[in-house]
C-alpha cells in the first residue's frame, strides 16, 4: 500500500551523492572525468630500462630469449632492447610496449608522460600491445630474461592478470579526450578484443564503461563468464539476467582495496571501482554487491545511501565482523526510516535470505546461525521504535501487509506503571543522590610546577631466567661464534639468511630458528639483486646503517614485508653495533624475534629502542617491560593499568615491583592540567599507597622540597571512593535503551528500579576503565537482586554487541565482570569458545579476563573446561594462563586449584534447588554420577523437564524452567570432569591434608555425594605411600573402618583415596559388603580395579614382552589417552612416571587427525627409561606400574 507523498528516503532511480575516502576518487567516465591531469615532469620514460645493466651486473652475459614470438614482435623487442641505457626516440607502440614490460614499470605516471608526449591514441595502441607480450627473468643458468606471448586460454586469474596500473590509467585519459578521439581509441580497443587472451578482456571492458554493451557482450559467453578475472565486468556490465552468472564470483575481491605481500595479489582500486558503479549505475548496482557489504571498502560506501536496499544488504552481513555490525548502527542513527523498513521486511519473511558470501554456514549451524540473527533485527526494531515512536506511523504507508501488520504488534505500548509503585526511600542513595549530580563542584587538585626527577634505570631478572634465554634452542646455536668468525667460517650467503634474508616467512621461523640449513638458498637466486649486495658488503664491514637500508630495500623488492630480523644472530655483534643496529631496528620499525633474549644481553642500554618498540607492537614487547625499571616506563605503564585490562595485572606487577621510579616520574604528572595523563597517573599512586608504598612515595615526594607536597598528595590518594569520578560524565551511546531490558531489582522489596535510578546506573557503569570500576556499583550490587542485576547486564552485552561492540563502550562487556552469575558464566563461556572462529580472539581473551573477575567456582571450572576442550590453540593457552594467575593469586598450586574446581550447584542452599511454577513446584536431587533428579511436590520422580502449562504462573514457571536447564547443563559438565579428576587422584595417588580433605569431600555438598562410595586412606605424613588405615565416609559424616566401626582421623596425616593393591583380600571384601549393604553405587571402579603386577623375571628387566606381536585398533589406542598414555610419535605412546618413562611402540603407526579407527596396529615390547638409560621395573612402584599397564591389559581382557 503506497500513497501518493514520496517515501522517507531516497527515490529508486535517484543519482546518488555519495562522500569518499581521502585519497581517493572513483574511477573516472566520460560523464565524471575528474581533474585534468596535472603536466608532469619528463625523463621517465628515456630512463625506462636502463637498470637491467645493474640488476645482472654480476653477470657476464645476459641471455635475451624471444625466439617464440613472432616476427612481427621479434623485430620490435629487437628495437626496444637495443635502447636499453640509450637515448629513447619516438618509437612504434609494439616497440615501446616491449620496453616497458621489460622494465616492469607499471607506474601510472610513465602513461602520463606517454599522453603528454605522443597522445591519446598512441597510448591506447600501446596498452593494446602490451597485452600480447610478457617477460619473465629466468634464474636458469645461464640467466636470461625471456619474452613470450600468453596463451589466449589462460587458466590464472591473479588481480595482476587483469590490469595493471600503468594500463588502467588509460581510463582516466579517455574519459578526459575529446569525442572524437575516445571514439576512435574505443574503436581501436574493441578491435582488439577477440585477439586478447580470455583472462585480459574483462579489462578491455573496464577501459570503456561509457560502453556496457562491451561488458554485457563478454558475459554471453560461458568461456568468458567462467575465469576468475570475469569478475571484474561486475564494475562496468548492466545486464542483470547476465550478471547472475557472477553472483557468486568474488575470488578476486574486486570492490576491495588490497595490499599483499605478492604484487600479484595487490588491487589498489577495488574501492574506486565500487564507488564508480554505484555512482554510475545508482541502486540497481547494489544487488551484486551482496558479498563484497562486510568489507569496509564497500561497506562505507553503501553505509552512505539512504535506502531500505542498501541497509538491508548490510543487515543481511552484519554477523560477519565487528565494523559490519557498527554499520548497521551507524546507519539507522541516521536513517532510521529506511533502517526500520529493512528491518520489518527482514523479518516479515517466513523465511530471511541466507548471509551472502563466504564463509558457508553449516548446514547444522544455520538455525542457531539464524537465530542469533533474528534476535539482533528484532533488537534493532524495538530500539527504533523506542527511539522514534513517531518513526512506525511514517514508514507504514511503504511496507508490505505482512510488514505493517508485524510493525503493529511490535509497537510500543504506554509507559508500563511498573515502576511507579518503586518507593524511592528504598534506593540506596547513591541512586538516588549521586555525588557527580549534586550542585557541589568537585575540587580541582592544586598544581605544582614539579620539575623531573632523576632515576637511574635498573634491570631485574629472576634466578636463572638469563641462563634460560642463553641456553635455548636458538641462543645456543647462533651464540656459538662471534659474528667475524661466523662469516669467515660459513660465508656471507648462510649469514645472512639466518639473520632473516630469506624468501619464505615458514622456514625462517620453522628451521632457521631451528639450527636447520637445509632450506636454504644455493642457487644464489638473491645475487642478481642491488641489495643483496649492499647488504653481504655492509654485513662483513659491520656497516649497520647500511645494512638496515639493504633490509628496507629487501622487504619492498622482494615482496616479504613480514620477514623478521634474528636478534639471536644480530647480538653476536660487538655491543656497540648491536645497539646501534637494534635502536635503528625498532626506528625503522621492521619486526624481528629474540627480544627478549636481546634484552638481556643489553640490559638498560636497550631502553631508548626498547620504547619505540613498544610504540609499534605493544603486545609483543609489554610482557618484557617487567625487566627493566625506568622512569620513561612509568605513564604508559599507568596508562594500562587504569584502561587495558588484559595487561593490567602485568601493569600492576610492574608498578609494584618498581616504586620509585613509578612515583619520581608520576607525581608530577598527579598535579598537572586535567586529562588522561594525570587520571591515569592517579590510580597508579593510589595503588602504590594502598599496596604499603606510602613511606617511599612520601620520601620521593620530599626531594622536590615542595612543604605542602605530601599533605596534597596524600589527601589526593585517600579521597572518599565516591568522589573518584570523572570529570565529564561519558556520553551515553546509542544502544543504551534499558528500558527494552529486564529491570534490577531490590532485595528488601522486590520493587524494580525507576527510569532515573536506571540513568544514574548506566553513568556508574561509563565510569569504568581497564577493569576497574567506580565504587558506587558496589553500593548498588549489594541493593538489588544479584540474579536481576546479572540478567540486566546481559542485555546491556547483547545491545553493544548488537550495535558492533564499539571500544570505546567497552564497559558494557565488562560489566558482566562485575554482575554475572551463574547463567552469564553459562551463555559466556559459549560465546568464547565460538569468537575465535568468527574472528574475534581479542574478544574471547577479554571474555576470559571476565571469567576470571566473576571468580566463582562455576566461572574457574569454565575457565578450565575452555583450557582443556577449546578449538582455537591460543584461547586454550590464554585460559591456562589465567588459571595458573589465579592459582599464584590464592597461593595454590596448579593441582590444588584443580581440586577447588567443583561448584556446589545450589546444594548449600536448599531454596536454590526448589523450583516453584506457581501451581506446581519442583526440587532436585543428584544421583551418584551427580546428575540432577527431579521431583515433584509429592515426591515423584520425573522422568524428563516438566513443560510449561496453561495453568503455570507464565513468568516464574518459564524463570524455573530456565533455571533448571541450566542446572542440568551445569550438573553434566561438573560430573564429566569432576569424576576423571578423582579416579586420576587415585592413579597418581594424590594425597591432602587432614583440612584440605574435609573441605574438599566431606563438607562440600556436592562432592560428598561421592565421597561417602569410595574407600580413603589415611597415610603417614613422613611416608605418603604407606597406608595405615583404610575407612569410609558414612551419611552422618562418620569416618567408619572396614569393620564399620567409627574411628578418630589423626590432624597430622594424610589422606588420599586407596589403591587396591593397598589392601589385602579381606579388607576388599569388608568393604565391598558395607557398600552393597548400603547400596552404594561407586562412581569408577576402585575395588574392582584392573590390577597388573610382574612377574618376578620381569620386574628385573626395562622391557616387557607379554604382549608383543598382538594388535588392536587405532580407535582403542586413542582411548588410552585418557589414562595417562599420551602420543609422542606416529609408531610412540608414552606413559611418564616422575622421571621414569615407559615406551609403547606399535606397526606401522597412525596419526590421530587422519586415521581409520579400525585400522590394526601390532603391539612392540614396551620398554622403561630412565631419562636416556634403560632402566629395571622394580625402580617403579607396583601401584604406578600397574596404572600404567592396567589400560593396556582392559584393551586385550577376553
Amino acid at each position: 500500500m503506497h500513497n501518493t507523498a514520496l517515501p522517507p528516503w531516497l527515490a529508486d532511480d535517484a543519482q546518488l551523492e555519495l562522500s569518499f575516502k581521502k585519497g581517493k576518487q572513483p574511477l573516472s567516465h566520460r560523464r565524471w572525468p575528474g581533474d585534468p591531469v596535472p603536466p608532469i615532469e619528463e625523463g621517465r620514460l628515456q630512463r625506462l630500462a636502463n637498470d637491467i645493466p645493474s640488476r645482472y651486473q654480476h653477470i657476464q652475459a645476459l641471455t635475451w630469449d624471444y625466439e617464440t614470438c613472432t616476427a612481427e614482435w621479434r623485430q620490435a623487442i629487437a628495437q626496444a632492447v637495443g635502447y636499453v641505457g640509450e637515448a629513447k626516440p619516438a618509437m612504434p607502440p609494439r616497440a615501446l610496449a616491449a620496453l616497458t614490460r621489460l622494465a616492469e614499470d607499471d607506474s601510472p605516471e610513465l602513461l602520463d608522460e606517454i599522453v603528454q608526449l605522443r597522445g591519446v591514441e598512441y597510448a591506447t595502441e600501446v596498452v593494446i600491445e602490451r597485452q600480447f607480450i610478457t617477460v619473465t627473468h629466468s634464474n636458469l643458468q645461464p640467466p636470461s630474461i625471456v619474452f613470450s606471448h600468453p596463451k589466449k586460454a589462460y587458466q590464472y586469474g591473479f588481480r595482476c592478470d587483469t590490469y595493471h596500473e600503468f594500463d588502467l590509467r588509460l581510463r582516466k585519459h579517455l574519459s578526459l579526450a575529446e569525442e572524437a578521439i575516445w571514439l576512435r581509441c574505443a574503436d581501436k580497443l574493441i578491435r582488439a578484443l577477440p585477439d586478447i587472451e580470455l583472462n585480459r578482456k574483462p579489462f578491455i571492458a573496464l577501459l570503456l564503461p561509457e560502453r556496457p554493451d562491451v561488458a554485457n557482450s563478454l558475459l554471453d559467453a560461458d568461456k568468458y563468464a567462467s575465469r576468475s578475472s570475469s569478475e571484474w565486468l561486475k564494475a562496468v556490465a548492466t545486464d542483470p539476467a547476465k550478471l547472475a552468472v557472477l553472483e557468486q564470483s568474488c575470488w578476486l575481491d574486486v570492490f576491495t582495496d588490497c595490499q599483499a605481500s605478492e604484487m600479484c595479489d595487490e588491487n589498489r582500486y577495488g574501492y574506486s571501482a565500487c564507488a564508480a558503479l554505484l555512482r554510475e549505475q545508482g541502486l540497481a548496482a547494489i544487488p551484486r554487491l551482496a558479498i563484497y557489504a562486510h568489507r569496509d571498502d564497500c561497506g562505507s560506501l553503501l553505509a552512505q545511501i539512504n535506502h531500505p536496499q542498501a541497509i538491508r544488504l548490510l543487515l543481511l552481513v552484519a554477523d560477519k565482523n565487528k565494523p559490519s555490525q557498527q554499520r548497521v548502527s551507524t546507519f539507522a542513527k541516521k536513517y532510521p526510516h529506511a533502517a526500520l523498513a529493512a528491518v520489518a521486511e527482514l523479518l516479515a519473511l517466513p523465511e530471511p535470505p541466507a548471509r551472502p558470501g563466504y564463509p558457508e554456514i553449516a548446514e547444522k549451524k544455520r538455525p542457531q546461525q539464524q537465530k542469533k540473527r533474528e534476535e539482533s533485527w528484532r533488537m534493532l526494531l524495538r530500539t527504533l521504535l523506542n527511539t522514534h515512536p513517531q518513526l512506525a506511523e511514517q514508514v507504514t504507508p511503504w511496507l508490505s501487509t505482512k510488514a505493517q501488520e508485524l510493525l503493529a504488534a511490535s509497537r510500543p505500548s504506554m509507559p508500563s506503571d511498573v515502576t511507579l509503585a518503586t518507593d524511592r526511600s528504598c534506593l540506596p542513595q547513591i541512586l538516588r543522590s549521586p555525588p557527580w549530580r549534586s550542585k557541589k563542584k568537585k575540587v580541582a587538585p592544586p598544581r605544582f610546577a614539579l620539575t623531573s626527577l632523576t632515576v637511574a634505570p635498573q634491570e631485574h631478572w629472576q634466578p636463572g631466567e638469563r641462563e634460560a634465554l642463553a641456553a635455548s634452542k636458538p641462543a645456543c646455536f647462533f651464540n656459538n661464534l662471534p659474528l667475524d668468525e661466523r662469516l669467515a667460517s660459513i660465508g656471507c650467503t648462510i649469514v645472512m639468511q639466518e639473520l632473516g634474508f630469506q624468501s619464505i616467512e615458514y622456514l625462517f621461523h620453522q628451521y632457521t630458528l631451528c639450527g636447520k640449513r637445509d632450506h636454504f638458498d644455493t642457487e644464489k637466486y638473491f645475487h642478481r639483486y642491488v641489495w643483496w649486495g649492499n647488504a653481504c658488503h655492509a654485513l662483513q664491514n659491520f656497516d649497520i646503517a647500511t645494512l638496515l637500508e639493504a633490509w628496507g630495500d629487501y622487504l619492498v623488492k622482494a615482496y616479504n614485508p613480514n620477514d623478521c630480523w634474528n636478534l639471536y644472530l644480530l647480538m653476536q655483534l660487538p655491543r656497540e653495533r648491536a645497539l646501534v643496529a637494534w635502536q635503528g631496528i625498532n626506528a625503522a620499525n621492521f619486526r624481528f624475534v629474540g627480544a627478549e633474549y636481546a634484552l638481556s644481553i643489553l640490559g638498560t642500554d636497550a631502553l631508548p629502542g626498547l620504547l619505540l618498540a613498544l610504540q609499534h607492537r605493544p603486545k609483543e614487547i609489554f610482557p618484557l617491560l617487567t625487566h627493566l625499571g625506568a622512569t620513561e616506563l612509568a605513564l604508559p605503564m599507568a596508562r594500562v593499568w587504569r584502561r587495558l585490562q588484559a595487561h593490567s595485572q602485568l601493569a600492576r606487577q610492574w608498578l609494584l615491583q618498581w616504586p620509585e621510579h613509578a612515583a619520581a616520574a608520576l607525581i608530577p604528572l598527579a598535579f598537572d592540567k586535567a586529562g588522561d595523563s594525570r587520571e591515569a597517573a592517579i590510580n597508579a599512586l593510589r595503588l602504590l599507597y594502598q599496596e604499603g608504598h606510602h613511606e617511599r612515595l612520601k620520601a620521593v615526594a620530599q626531594r622536590w622540597n615542595e612543604p605542602a607536597l605530601w599533605t596534597k598528595l596524600e589527601q589526593l590518594l585517600t579521597q572518599d571512593p565516591l568522589d573518584n569520578y570523572p570529570v565529564r560524565i561519558p556520553k551515553v551511546p546509542d544502544f543504551w535503551q534499558p528500558t527494552l531490558w529486564r529491570r534490577p531489582r531490590l532485595i528488601g522489596t522486590d520493587q524494580p528500579l525507576t527510569d532515573d535510578a536506571l540513568e544514574i546506573f548506566g553513568e556508574m557503569l561509563r565510569f569504568a576503565q581497564g577493569g576497574h570500576h567506580y565504587g558506587g556499583l558496589d553500593l548498588a550490587k549489594a541493593a538489588c537482586q544479584p540474579q536481576s542485576l546479572a540478567a540486566f547486564v546481559w542485555d546491556l552485552f547483547n545491545a553493544w554487541q548488537t550495535a558492533g561492540a564499539p571500544a570505546k563502550d567497552n564497559w558494557a562487556f565488562q560489566a558482566l565482570g562485575i554482575f554475572g552469575d551463574e547463567a552469564t558464566v553459562r551463555d559466556l563461556t559459549q560465546l568464547i569458545l565460538a569468537w575465535p572462529q568468527e574472528g574475534k580472539s581479542a574478544r574471547a581473551a577479554s571474555g576470559l579476563h571476565l571469567l576470571t573477575r566473576i571468580g566463582s567456582d562455576m566461572a574457574l571450572l569454565q575457565l578450565n573446561h575452555i583450557a582443556q576442550g577449546a578449538k582455537s590453540r591460543p584461547l586454550r593457552e590464554s585460559a591456562r594462563q589465567s588459571l595458573k594467575e589465579v592459582a599464584e593469586a590464592r597461593d595454590l598450586s596448579e593441582e590444588q586449584l584443580q581440586d577447588r574446581l567443583t561448584p556446589t550447584l545450589g546444594l548449600d542452599d536448599p531454596q536454590t534447588l526448589a523450583f516453584d511454577f506457581g501451581s506446581r513446584g519442583f526440587y532436585v536431587r543428584f544421583d551418584e554420577n551427580l546428575l540432577p533428579v527431579i521431583y515433584d511436590q509429592q515426591g515423584a520422580r520425573q522422568k524428563s523437564l516438566p513443560r510449561l502449562r496453561a495453568e503455570d504462573d507464565q513468568v516464574k514457571a518459564a524463570e524455573a524452567l530456565a533455571r533448571l536447564k541450566g542446572l542440568k547443563k551445569d550438573a553434566a559438565q561438573v560430573a564429566k570432569r569432576l569424576l576423571p579428576h578423582l579416579e586420576n587422584a587415585l592413579r597418581l595417588a594424590r594425597r591432602w591434608t587432614r583440612t584440605e580433605f574435609q573441605s574438599l569431600f566431606v563438607d562440600h555438598p556436592l562432592t560428598n555425594n561421592l565421597t561417602r562410595r569410595l574407600v580413603w586412606g589415611i597415610y603417614a605424613a613422613s611416608e605418603p605411600r604407606r597406608l595405615l588405615n583404610a575407612f569410609r565416609v558414612a551419611a552422618e559424616e562418620e569416618f567408619c573402618d572396614g569393620q564399620d566401626d567409627p574411628i578418630a582421623l589423626p590432624e597430622e596425616a594424610l589422606f588420599g583415596l586407596v589403591h587396591p593393591l593397598e589392601m589385602d583380600d579381606a579388607t576388599r571384601a569388608a568393604f565391598s559388603q558395607i557398600f552393597a549393604d548400603y547400596q552404594l553405587l561407586p562412581p569408577f571402579r576402585q575395588l574392582t580395579r584392573q590390577t597388573v603386577q610382574l612377574l618376578a623375571e620381569e620386574t628385573a628387566r626395562s622391557e616387557l614382552t607379554r604382549w608383543q606381536g598382538k594388535s588392536t585398533t587405532c580407535g582403542q589406542l586413542l582411548g588410552i589417552r585418557s589414562r595417562g598414555w599420551w602420543q609422542g610419535a606416529e609408531n610412540r605412546f608414552c606413559y611418564d612416571v616422575g622421571r621414569h618413562r615407559l615406551i609403547l611402540e606399535i606397526t606401522p603407526g597412525f596419526v590421530h587427525y587422519n586415521m581409520d579407527a579400525k585400522a590394526p596396529q601390532r603391539f612392540a615390547a614396551i620398554r622403561l627409561y630412565d631419562g636416556e638409560r634403560p632402566a629395571a621395573f622394580s625402580q617403579l612402584d607396583p601401584q604406578d606400574l600397574s596404572e600404567a599397564l592396567s589400560t593396556i591389559e582392559v584393551i586385550f581382557r577376553g
